[in-house]
């Protein structure tokens, strides 16, 4: 079982998010475990507070490095002894330390089938102006959703928890529906319909109504290679093409400059 911990001064963000949807299904199936920290239960003064002025002056506040320090130590993980150089000293040891940042690399399909082979996952989120320096010390990787800035940790920590859920055995009920996700299979997924057959004078492919499983096999295929050159032309760059798929993107390429 994957247990996620999520630290965060505002917990009740994430309340109803992680009792649905994967999330939900993945609990109930005892494939993944849940628990929210709230860090202000980690602070030791009355307002608990967790944040502060950044030294040097400018403008925001920043995430203090002692309710951290003791809601990592709390969730597991093992720590380094508290004292004057806390970021001098790295913890080591389960669990991973995931920290949402945008200073961090971008987030990838690779990254999540990579961190949904983990037993424990602790998401640390910030807010305000960002962490303390010296909190990077016990962090083992930072994630970007983007090069965008949001107001907090807690919307990319979810986004992160429902992709590795998803991934899960047992999670989602057919298997074949997340091996053609896009970018798990290295192409952006082939369109796709239901009922109505007709809508508002848009119908749907034929070759999908035939009941000719080889021929919408293609279709698709190459529909994923048309949407791919057309939206992510770096991704066919990685992908290793077989000679089918050699031939159908020829195909797709002479479709497209006739209509050009």
């Amino acid at each position: 079982m994957l247990q996620f911990t999520i630290i965060s001064g505002l917990p009740e963000y994430l309340q109803s998010s992680v009792s649905a949807g994967h999330l939900r299904i993945a609990q109930e199936r005892r494939a993944l475990e849940v628990e929210t920290v709230d860090l202000r239960d980690y602070t030791e003064d009355s307002y608990r507070t967790i944040d502060d002025e950044p030294y040097g002056g400018g403008r925001g506040m920043v995430l203090k490095p002692e309710p951290v320090w003791r809601a990592l130590k709390t969730a597991g993980l093992k720590m380094p002894e508290a004292g004057g150089k806390l970021g001098n000293r790295r913890a080591s040891g389960h669990p991973w330390v995931i920290l949402p940042t945008p200073k961090g690399k971008s987030l990838m399909q690779e990254d999540l089938v990579r961190l949904s082979k983990k037993r424990h996952i602790i998401f640390l989120c910030s807010r305000y102006k960002g962490i303390d320096e010296r909190i990077r010390a016990w962090v083992h990787e930072e994630i970007s959703l983007g090069d965008y800035v949001i107001g907090g940790g807690e919307a990319a920590a979810l986004v992160m928890m429902e992709g590795i859920a998803r991934l899960l055995q047992d999670v989602v009920g057919d298997k074949e529906s997340v091996e053609t996700d896009s970018y798990t299979c290295g192409l952006l997924s082939a369109p796709t319909y239901t009922r109505p057959e007709e809508f508002m004078d848009w119908s749907v492919p034929q070759v999908l109504l035939s009941g000719h499983h080889a021929e919408i096999n293609r279709w698709r295929r190459k529909q994923a290679l048309a949407l791919t050159l057309v939206r992510r032309p770096d991704m066919l760059a990685k992908v290793e093409l077989n000679d089918e798929d050699k031939k159908l993107l020829s195909e797709v390429i002479i479709e497209q400059a006739g209509r050009s």
